[in-house]
């Protein structure tokens, strides 16, 4: 199989993987408000049951990163894929609250061990220059399945009841391991070896990137900073996927198909923005990531504060489609300096730092925005996501914005063996 077909087969069945990924966690959304009846749960208790899978989901971003870079990227996927499968079934079965919370918190964990590493299996497979595209077409996937979870869930919901709903979306995920495990190509040996394949011009430090140990990233302040960003910006998103389900039922009155409905549209907008942001980065904004992020994200507050301020459910899902369209550019370049130049060998370590940032933003967002919304209105709880992704915007002027710098910072790290 030559490299061309190598990449397209290993970006198509990895995407596959990641939708299957957003669907099994986010059925669970749409399921809310009858878990709540069901259970006769609060705002907040419902904000636990998504933030239950955020914090093991984030603790295990950066074990999952060391698995990959010992065992490889096929094993630990493919062990994810089947063991978050079973527990999504479990979710099906519980018979109390804290029963829930239990299964939940180990969904995480299977899928914590995932994230990192797809991004060394695309790092194996895909040269630099063309990574983050890659890598965005990747994970277009997150919003592409935060929109079709919605009109997967909701008539499985309303026909079959949120119980049996889980155990369809469990078949999805296990045979979706049989496919990455037999249908993954090979690492080819030119990628990392040939020097054509390499870094470009720009981005040369030595032919398999920056970084040849592992604790590199651990102690690489500019990858933590990167964390804090990507942190920042995921308290939005996760925000968004936890609360506007229940707010279009709940507050807008609407029904639950209706409500699954409307709530794709606006991730299709994120996927299509994702993809956009990944391939603009390669092209133009390798060396100046801030333009493009801070930009996006400055676009994203304004829509959101449009949305928040909507009087109708038409003016408020277009904003919010606005809204994640230009936030979801922001997403792969806030991974774009350290998913293009750090070596293979320590590219799931160094992108799992980043990704277990964006998780804590995740556990926190949905109690929080539980907390406010019992405590004030659903208007408070989305006036946190506008704050947060503010946070984000400035905290890219923290960041190495050019490659040298941050090759700089990378290299000073692994040769001092401290915080740099």
């Amino acid at each position: 199989m030559n490299n061309e077909k190598v990449a397209k087969t290993a970006i198509t069945i990895l995407f596959i993987a990641w939708l299957v990924d957003y669907i099994d966690r986010l059925v669970i959304s749409l399921a809310l408000p009858d878990i709540g009846k069901t259970f006769h749960l609060n705002s907040v208790e419902l904000g636990g049951i998504m933030s239950a899978f955020a914090l093991t989901y984030a603790l295990f971003q950066i074990p999952g990163g060391l698995m990959s870079d010992r065992f490889g990227a096929r094993k630990v996927m493919t062990f994810a894929l089947t063991i978050w499968s079973i527990f999504t079934a479990l979710t099906g079965v519980v018979s109390s609250y804290v029963g829930l919370l239990f299964v939940r918190g180990f969904f995480g964990i299977s899928e914590g061990l995932f994230p990192a590493a797809s991004m060394k299996a695309i790092g194996e497979r895909i040269p630099p220059e063309h990574r983050l595209t890659a890598n965005s077409w990747m994970l277009s996937s997150n919003s592409f399945g935060a929109a079709l979870a919605p009109l997967i869930a909701a008539p499985a919901i309303a026909l079959v009841g949120w119980r049996s709903a889980f155990f369809i979306v469990m078949g999805l995920g296990i045979a979706m391991a049989v496919a990455l495990w037999f249908g993954l190509p090979k690492v080819p040996a030119e990628t990392n070896t040939n020097p054509t394949n390499m870094l470009t011009s720009d981005f040369a430090h030595s032919e398999e990137g920056v970084g040849s140990k592992t604790t590199t990233a651990l102690r690489s302040g500019a990858i933590w900073k990167f964390a804090l960003m990507f942190g920042s910006f995921d308290i939005v998103i996760w925000g968004l996927l936890a609360w506007v389900p229940t707010y279009l039922i709940k507050a807008r009155h609407l029904h639950m198909i209706t409500t699954g409905i409307l709530t794709s549209i606006p991730w299709f907008a994120g996927a299509l923005g994702t993809i956009l942001g990944g391939w603009l980065f390669d092209k133009y904004f390798s060396q100046h990531y801030r333009r493009l992020v801070v930009t996006a994200e400055v676009l994203g507050v304004v829509f959101l504060i449009l949305m928040t301020t909507s009087s109708t459910v038409g003016e408020y899902v277009t904003y919010l489609t606005l809204g994640l369209f230009f936030m979801q550019m922001a997403f792969l370049p806030i991974f774009g300096l350290p998913l293009r130049l750090l070596s293979p060998k320590i590219m799931a370590s160094g992108g799992s730092i980043i990704n277990f940032g964006g998780q804590i933003g995740g556990f926190l967002a949905p109690i929080l925005m539980g907390y406010l919304i019992g405590k004030f209105s659903y208007n408070a709880g989305f006036v946190l996501l506008i704050v947060a992704l503010a946070v984000s915007a400035l905290t890219a002027f923290w960041i190495p914005e050019s490659p040298e710098k941050f090759r700089q910072a990378i290299t000073t790290a692994e040769k001092q063996g401290t915080l740099v």
